[in-house]
């Protein structure tokens, strides 16, 4: 799905799932629509977003780029419920993208989330699951960078969890990941269908009122279709979570990984093992109207290329207000990908992103943001790099934010 600029985004699915999305469409669709007369106990809170947009490289090339005036709209809407002992979220989203110049660039996504979770006396349930319906054009923006072409590419993750209390500081958990990906024209894009798991086992333990340890041990297996490849990584980290007071936090863990690889190389399987640091350091902290966010961590990723990537992401984003009315906003993003052994090849790239935003707020619920979007992306193994700039003017109207 499109990543708006400075705003925040928040299966082969089941009928029942699809015919809530349906509620979730009709109740953006009609916002007076009184939430007791379809279900007594959901809450209701669609959303609608309008954007006029230039981009002087719409294809992220780097050669011949190609600009283009434009417009984005979104419709989304969140049903939710909750007790004393669970809470359920489903959250739906349509948009379309129109490009003047470039019409065959012109896209119309949607995307289906859903969360549950269940507490008991010691012991937490939780799952996640995602459907999306999207293009190449935004969702290989991290990791291939092969966002040239516009090719529909249909994804389904889902991740149960259960934690349980050991005792009043210790805590172990236990979680699930399954991510299914498929593209339009996989092998003729440069990209490949791919099954991607992940088995994690967490624990916890708290040091003191504001320290907490942390410890984790990964298992991933990823498959792909087009393009041969099997990797198995096993990896571990450990760390803390320090509360340095009421509004901030600071996450910070480390660790080691192990990558066994089987690809097929001119009909031949070739079997290759690299190792490597991982980590992740987090700062978070909200100030009442504003909050600062920061990242910085290296992980192995799926990818559509065929492979892990050994990527490394810094992330910052930003709010204040400057006026009552008035708030500013930055967001940036830096990622570096790599084969996680050591050889060179198209996967090596460099990405960048910024976006520095004001928010004009027109009531609680509306507000007209102004905005520009940096990016930059450059790949090893090719000549040159590639340059966008954009300016948006968008209006939204969230019936939630209150």
């Amino acid at each position: 799905m499109r990543q708006t600029p400075c705003h925040s985004q928040q299966s082969r699915s089941s009928s029942t799932r699809i015919n809530t999305c349906a509620l979730v469409l009709l109740s953006a669709l009609s916002p007076g629509l009184a939430a007791q007369s379809l279900l007594p106990s959901w809450v209701f809170e669609p959303g609608v977003r309008l954007d006029l947009f230039y981009d002087d490289n719409v294809r992220l090339s780097e050669v011949d780029p190609q600009s283009s005036f434009g417009g984005f709209a979104e419709l989304y809407a969140v049903m939710s419920r909750s007790t004393e002992v669970s809470d359920l979220r489903f959250r739906g989203v349509i948009d379309t993208s129109y490009y003047t110049d470039v019409s065959e660039l012109n896209t119309t996504d949607g995307a289906i989330d859903a969360s549950y979770i269940y507490r008991m006396e010691r012991t937490t349930l939780g799952l996640v699951s995602r459907l999306a319906y999207d293009s190449t054009l935004t969702s290989e923006e991290e990791t291939t960078g092969i966002v040239q072409i516009n090719k529909r590419r249909t994804s389904f993750d889902i991740s149960p969890s259960v934690d349980y209390a050991i005792s009043e500081r210790a805590t172990a958990g236990l979680d699930f990941t399954f991510q299914d990906v498929s593209y339009e024209d996989a092998s003729d894009i440069l990209l490949s269908d791919y099954q991607y798991m992940q088995v994690g086992l967490n624990g916890e333990y708290g040091l003191t009122e504001r320290v907490t340890l942390l410890a984790r041990l990964l298992y991933d297996r990823f498959d792909s279709e087009q393009i041969v490849d099997q990797s198995d990584a096993y990896g571990g980290e450990a760390g803390l979570r320090y509360e340095l007071s009421d509004r901030m936090t600071l996450t910070a863990v480390a660790g080691a990984r192990a990558v066994d690889q089987t690809s097929d190389v001119g009909g031949q399987s070739v079997d290759t093992s690299s190792s490597g640091p991982m980590f992740n350091v987090s700062l978070r902290r909200d100030y009442g109207p504003g909050e600062i966010d920061i990242t910085f961590e290296r992980s192995l990723l799926p990818s559509g290329r065929g492979t892990l990537l050994d990527t490394t992401r810094a992330g910052i984003g930003l709010s204040f207000p400057v006026t009552e009315r008035a708030v500013a906003r930055l967001d940036m993003v830096g990622v570096r990908n790599r084969n996680p052994g050591d050889e060179t090849n198209f996967n090596d790239r460099d990405f960048f992103l910024v976006t520095p935003g004001l928010r004009w707020l027109l009531s609680e619920s509306t507000w007209l943001d102004v905005s520009y979007r940096y990016r930059y992306q450059d790949r090893e193994i090719a000549e040159g790099n590639a340059q966008s700039n954009a300016v948006y003017i968008g209006f939204v109207h969230d019936w939630a934010a209150k």
